[in-house]
């Protein structure tokens, strides 16, 4: 499937790209890219997805063997630590008791074999104090809250496997350097 989705491509773009005296080199090149951006784009929307479900198979396939995740006062360092922040009692509570995470499209940077990714996490809960609203042919509906806002900066390598994560940096948007590293991400590399 993966080959006839790829050769389909190839054609749209030789018959869009004619026009403009692309090379095939040229036109291989923006369909690499463009799939790089895709399965990026996947990887991150499943990332919110496995911890609103606390899918360690999930968190074992998105980050290397080696790979480390700063939470500003806190650093783990290999997947099997990573792991147990999926695998936490807290984690399965705030899933319980409703936790959504709700991924914002990312910035991405490819530079060959290794791209960073860098985006807002919203994380929203329940709110048993909040009004009920009602939505005309759809009902009602409990209200909500955003928990927390967050910044988030995912270093990525292409591998045997697909791109996986080695670097995860999360922030809430409140901390000091939060803006620091969204102004480094779109602005660096100039």
């Amino acid at each position: 499937m993966k080959k006839k989705l790829n050769l389909l491509w190839l054609l749209a773009l030789s018959v869009g790209c004619s026009r403009s005296n692309l090379s095939h080199k040229q036109i291989m090149s923006r369909l690499t890219t463009t799939e790089d951006r895709l399965e990026i784009l996947n990887l991150l929307a499943g990332s919110a997805f496995s911890s609103d479900v606390a899918s360690e198979l999930y968190w074992t396939k998105m980050f290397t063997k080696n790979a480390t995740f700063d939470r500003g006062i806190m650093q783990d360092k290999g997947r099997e630590e990573i792991l147990k922040i999926v695998n936490a009692p807290e984690q399965k509570m705030a899933i319980k008791a409703g936790m959504t995470h709700l991924a914002m499209l990312p910035h991405i940077k490819l530079k060959g074999d290794s791209a960073v990714a860098t985006g807002y996490l919203l994380i929203v809960m329940p709110d048993s104090t909040a009004p009920h609203v009602k939505l005309p042919g759809k009902g009602l509906s409990p209200g909500f809250s955003i928990y927390q806002v967050t910044v988030n900066k995912y270093t990525l390598i292409r591998t045997a496997d697909g791109w996986k994560v080695t670097q995860r940096i999360v922030r809430p948007i409140s901390a000091d350097d939060a803006r620091a590293i969204i102004r480094e991400e779109i602005e660096g590399d100039k």
